[in-house]
């Protein structure tokens, strides 16, 4: 009779650091009970200070421009090509 021995799959967590700048930040309320505040950060002075170097900061910065809608669609290969010569 065999044992099924199972093993707990343990993801690595890839961790980034990111550097905010102090006039990105802008406070909005806090909750002394839970000991938490909220924050809006503003993404534009984000990418000022952080550049993207990795292929994986790249792809994670456009999809940031996808989720906050800052894309452009095109029909034509022509209107393309006018939009990246621009």
């Amino acid at each position: 009779m065999r044992t099924k021995i199972s093993k707990a799959n343990s993801k690595r967590t890839h961790e980034a650091t990111i550097n905010l700048p102090l006039s990105a930040l802008r406070y909005l309320s806090r909750y002394p009970r839970e000991k938490k505040i909220i924050l809006e950060i503003s993404t534009d002075d984000i990418r000022r200070v952080n550049e993207a170097e990795t292929f994986d900061e790249i792809i994670n910065e456009a999809r940031l421009d996808y989720a906050l809608g800052n894309y452009t669609t095109h029909k034509t290969a022509k209107s393309l090509i006018a939009a990246l010569e621009s």
